[in-house]
């Protein structure tokens, strides 16, 4: 039953996010052009509607991923969603898997649009860009980056730190839409929603910020490799580019995670659908 939930959920919420992807391919079809032909004016206008286009699909999606979920839940669609034969845990399972592959398409496509525009700088500036590293050799910086097996393992590292900075947005936002429909609230579920989306996910990043630097629990990062290291967040250690603290990630991911189970519960026993 779950694939059924999955397949019909991609298929609700795929229609918030399609314009947006539309608009980003045909941008990015232009500026294809523009490299393609040394236009210069196409690739300058294509590098400033990227940036704003990356910016926008991060956002728009985000807004779709609300969206979809109060709608299918908390609206006359409700009455659907919550008489089908699953459990609410299987209904709220089935919204966190697609919001995080909406989520990471979004990632992934504004990234490429970030990447869209690093080359078009690149065949724009010609043998200019090349003499970027012979700068970087004259400095003495292109020592400092990291090599090739250590720029595989903070991808990776980057990688779980965005799921988790996703898993972190979905449990809140899930759990504040949720919580302003139940009966108490339901009048003013927009007002108590924002609310409550506000006020938990400020108080948990406070608390995240200050474990962030207070926990003796850091990722350290050198030229050769990125290691675990139990002691508090450092700046410019011996060898060290940099350092991240992992007490207030750690937290604040396990609290939207238990965030999501209280939501399952709520859904359960305590919301009112219109």
């Amino acid at each position: 039953m779950l694939g059924k939930l999955l397949k019909n959920e991609l298929k609700h919420s795929g229609r918030y996010v399609i314009t947006i992807y539309s608009v980003t391919a045909a941008v990015v079809a232009f500026m294809a052009i523009g490299i393609l032909t040394k236009v210069t004016w196409i690739g300058v206008l294509c590098s400033v509607l990227l940036n704003f286009v990356a910016v926008a699909i991060l956002l728009v999606t985000l807004i779709a991923v609300v969206k979809n979920f109060y709608e299918s839940l908390y609206t006359n669609l409700g009455y659907l969603s919550f008489t089908l034969p699953v459990k609410c845990s299987s209904l709220l399972l089935s919204k966190v898997i697609i919001s995080f592959f909406w989520i990471i398409l979004s990632y992934v496509i504004a990234g490429l649009c970030v990447a869209m525009v690093g080359l078009n700088a690149k065949a724009q500036a010609g043998e200019q860009f090349s003499g970027l590293f012979d700068l970087l050799d004259m400095s003495g910086l292109r020592e400092m980056i990291p090599s090739g097996a250590t720029m595989a393992a903070i991808i990776a590292f980057a990688v779980v730190m965005i799921l988790m900075h996703i898993l972190t947005l979905v449990g809140f936002i899930y759990f504040s839409v949720t919580i302003a429909n139940t009966r108490p609230l339901q009048g003013h579920s927009l007002l108590f929603g924002l609310l409550t989306f506000l006020g938990s996910y400020g108080v948990g990043y406070a608390i995240s910020t200050k474990l962030t630097y207070s926990l003796p629990l850091s990722v350290y990062v050198t030229t050769e490799k990125i290691g675990l290291a139990f002691e508090k967040m450092s700046f410019g250690g011996e060898n060290q580019l940099f350092s991240f603290g992992l007490g207030g990630t750690l937290f604040i991911a396990l609290a939207a995670l238990g965030l999501l189970f209280f939501t399952g519960w709520i859904m359960e026993h305590k919301v009112n659908i219109k």
